[in-house]
């Protein structure tokens, strides 16, 4: 399926769930949700309780709903099975993504064989996403014999393995440590093979999402109240460094912004994972980083304000 740039790849319109509570009562969980989105990162943030998951379990038809989701223009309710099993993949909050009985490689082709996939298909695309979240030489593994944090891998490798336009992930961090965080927002942002493809991140993980997503959107008590639009934008950093010449630190072609005769005060506009290459530069030149913040877009800001409604 081609898609054109910027086409919309999933559309909900005026989306809404209701649950029925123990005293007959009615909990309204999603309230008129309403989303056009192309392919690209997109996230939505909320507290607990918020429906992020709910929307999720809708869009995946897991759940049944008022309203409309279309893909691709064609309605969900309206598509066949093998038709939904091919549009989208989803890694679901918890462990329960997987079976802990059988290896990476076999889950992968258990959940390829569920949707009519053969797995010679996926094959060479399964060894590359192993590998690439070092999982290869765990894949004949038990899962039940892995860490936490590797079973998250797998189970977001075998959302990804079925090479679907639309992938939702529900809490992909979580047990991931610092390291495979920042690695797994890399992965996400620079792998050629998903820049083609709607990635639907939920996420409590604030500075993941700020370096991953190139949209935010808040849900807050059923409804999206909130968008902000990264895309195209960089971090802005403010680098503290102890030395006293901030000349010497124009000459390395930084921006210094302010100078007390002890610490110095850069600013640098770059993604979060070539911070390193900064740090890296700046102390080999002699110049010892103390601290660094981030002033660009704040998602914990974004999230724990309240702006006008969309």
């Amino acid at each position: 399926m081609d898609i054109r740039k910027d086409a919309e790849i999933l559309t909900i319109n005026n989306l809404r769930k209701e649950y029925k509570t123990s005293n007959n009562k009615k909990l309204s969980v999603l309230k008129d949700i309403n989303l056009h989105l192309s392919k690209g990162i997109t996230a939505i943030v909320g507290p607990n309780g918020a429906g992020k998951t709910t929307l999720i379990k809708s869009c995946t038809d897991l759940l049944t709903y008022e309203g409309d989701i279309f893909y691709f223009g064609e309605n969900l309710q309206k598509m066949n099975k093998t038709k939904k099993s091919l549009m989208y993949a989803a890694l679901s909050e918890g462990t329960r993504n997987i079976y802990w009985k059988l290896t990476p490689l076999e889950n992968i082709r258990y959940f390829a064989a569920l949707r009519g996939i053969a797995y010679k298909k996926i094959k060479g695309l399964s060894s590359y996403l192993l590998n690439e979240l070092s999982l290869y030489e765990k894949r004949n593994e038990l899962i039940e014999n892995l860490s936490r944090g590797m079973q998250q891998k797998v189970a977001i490798v075998c959302a990804l393995a079925m090479n679907t336009k639309i992938v939702f992930l529900d809490e992909p961090t979580l047990g991931l440590d610092v390291e495979s965080i920042i690695n797994m927002s890399y992965f996400l942002t620079h792998n050629e093979f998903l820049k083609e493809k709607l990635i639907l991140i939920s996420s409590h993980d604030f500075s993941f999402i700020e370096n991953t997503s190139e949209k935010v959107f808040k849900l807050q008590d059923g409804m999206i109240i909130e968008k902000i639009d990264k895309k195209g934008m960089n971090n802005s950093y403010i680098v503290k460094v102890k030395h006293s010449s901030g000349g010497l630190l124009q000459q390395l072609q930084y921006e210094v912004i302010e100078s007390n005769g002890q610490y110095c005060f850069v600013r640098v506009c770059i993604p979060y994972y070539e911070l390193w290459k900064v740090i890296e530069h700046l102390n080999k030149e002699g110049f010892n980083v103390i601290e660094i913040k981030c002033e660009s877009v704040d998602i914990k800001n974004f999230y724990f304000n309240k702006t006008n409604e969309l």
